[in-house]
Formats: C-alpha cells, structure tokens, sequence
C-alpha cells in the first residue's frame, strides 16, 4: 500500500491538488476554480476541494494518506480563516470514499495544515521557509519569512489594488486603448488585440464588456497575455505598461528586503505566478535590477508549480 500526502495550491483563478509518494512523486493529480474565500462561498470551495481530491486519488485505491497541506490565497495570517479550511478539508476527508484512504493515524489536528499561498510558492521555490516570494497573477504580494520566523508581506491587498498584476496589466492595457480611441478615434493594434479575444466589433464596446455583471476579474488579468504578444512585436505602449508593472513589483519587493533581515547567507528570491512565469520582459527586468541593486538576494529562482511547496510540508508534518 503507497503511502502518500495531499499537496493544494488554491490561487485565486484556479486550484490544484496533488497526491504525492514520500520521495515526492506525483502519482495523481486534480484540479477546480479558485478556493479564494475572500471571492467564493465555503460550500462552493468544499465542492472545488473535493472534485480535486476525488480526482487526484481516483483509480488509486491502494494508497494511505498521511497528510494534507494546503497553501490557499486569501487566508493570510488569519487564524480563523486557516481554521475554517482546515475544517472543510476534514469534513471533505472524513466521508467516504476519501476516509477509507486516510492513514490510521491520520490526526486532523496534526495532519492538516493550511498556510497563505505565498508560503508553498517560497517554499516550493527556495526548498525552506526561509528568503522572498514575489507573485504575479490576477493580483499580486510580496512576501519574506526567515527560517527564525520572522515574516513580511508587502502588497496583497487585492487585484483591485495590488500594483504589477495581472489585472493591473490589463486595467492599463484597457486605459491605453481607451485614451488613443479618445485622441484619434483610431483602433490600435493593442485595442484591435483586445477586441479580438473579446469577440467585440468596436473600441466602443469595451466600457459595456468591462462594466458587464459577467465580466470576471480574471477577465481583465488574462489580458496580460496579449499586452505580452503585443511588446514582442515591438508596441510600445505594450513596453510601457510591461515596464511599469515590473517598476511596481521591484519596489514591492525591495521595500520587503529592506525590512527584514536574512542575515550573512542572503535570501533566495523566488518569482511565481502567471505573469512573471509567462512574460519574459517583466521576468527580467526585475532580475537585471534586483542583481544591480539588492545585493542580499542572493539566488533567484522560477517557480512555475507552488503546489510543489504544498507537497514538502505535507510530508513534514506526515510521519512518513
């Protein structure tokens, strides 16, 4: 019988679950929607979670799972919110089929940790709790801890607020396109881009679209993917909104460093999420300054599967 963990990465576009043997391979894998509580209801994340769960371990019947980590955005450092994750993940665990797989000495008090979403993205990144996490997604934070436990989080507010995300990228790609439709009445290629994966006929239709009860957030985020296609042609305007979201997200994560200390041995920096995963010119941007103007980072690193961080602390706090 595979003795395993669970390992959750619950971001606030999408989630995903992994089942994990002790040497960390993955033997099964589900995923759903965002899990954000601050976005969705607990009855809909108990229903996200448990088609992720029953996905990662279908067809497996042979496996005891020693533990469950999950790394939820929207949580924070909220204790009463980590408790109410904790909680949903037991009551998904303990009905069938997922309690038959349990281990026998699965504990839920010991054996289930929910911790933020910047932890299992530094972790996963840096290989311990120790060093910075700069995500870049719908929303973004950045977020310091040192293996003394000292911790800083800078940004996180928010995709409403947060600056150098993806939904920032979009809210400016969408300002731009609107402010050269109001000096020339033309449509640029930026907004004829923006029109195109829109399915709209004209720049005039982008206020309703954006205004629209239906239009979710991501909505706006996943336009940074055409901002991105549009600077690799040679847009400026594209450049621009790249450049500036990396200013913003270099000066969140030096504001962190300057409050912390990581001691003689430097920090691993760690760079996750879709838009500093997906968009080489914000990527390297903030590497070039950060090597000429941090020099207590000392690694950086790419981390394209957080969940991977969720699964190092499911088997630290597993008995495996």
């Amino acid at each position: 019988m595979e003795r395993c963990v669970l390992g959750i990465d619950g971001g606030g576009t999408k989630t995903v679950c992994v089942l994990a043997t002790s040497d960390r391979k993955v033997i099964g894998r589900g995923s759903g929607g965002t899990t954000n509580p601050n976005f969705v209801s607990v009855p809909e994340i108990r229903e996200t979670l448990q088609k992720a769960i029953l996905e990662a371990i279908q067809n497996l019947p042979e496996l005891q799972i020693e533990a469950v980590c999950a790394g939820i955005a929207g949580v924070g450092a909220s204790e009463e919110k980590q408790a109410a994750m904790r909680n949903v993940i037991w009551q998904i665990l303990s009905t069938p089929p997922f309690y038959n797989t349990l281990s026998k000495r699965f504990n839920p008090s010991k054996n289930i940790e929910v911790v933020s979403d910047v932890v299992i993205a530094l972790v996963a990144g840096a290989g311990e709790r120790h060093g910075i996490v700069v995500i870049s997604g719908t929303g973004s934070v950045v977020y310091g801890e040192t293996v003394k436990g000292h911790k800083i989080k800078v940004g996180g507010w928010g995709y409403l607020l947060d600056e150098g995300s993806g939904y920032e990228i979009g809210r400016m790609a969408l300002k731009e396109v609107l402010e050269a439709y109001d000096v020339s009445g033309e449509t640029t290629p930026l907004a004829q881009r923006v029109l195109n994966v829109w399915n709209l006929s004209s720049v005039r239709d982008v206020v309703n679209y954006v205004y629209q009860k239906t239009t979710k957030p991501t909505d706006i985020a996943n336009l940074a993917k055409i901002v991105n296609q549009a600077a690799n042609t040679g847009d400026e305007s594209a450049k621009n909104i790249l450049r500036k979201a990396a200013s913003d997200l270099f000066s969140d994560i030096s504001a962190a460093v300057k409050q912390i200390d990581f001691g003689k041995e430097g920090a691993t920096l760690v760079l996750s999420g879709g838009v500093l995963t997906n968009v080489e010119m914000v990527r390297e941007i903030i590497v070039e300054k950060i090597q000429a103007e941090l020099p207590e980072i000392t690694s950086i690193q790419l981390c394209r599967e957080p969940v991977k961080g969720a699964v190092m602390l499911a088997l630290k706090n597993g008995t495996l």
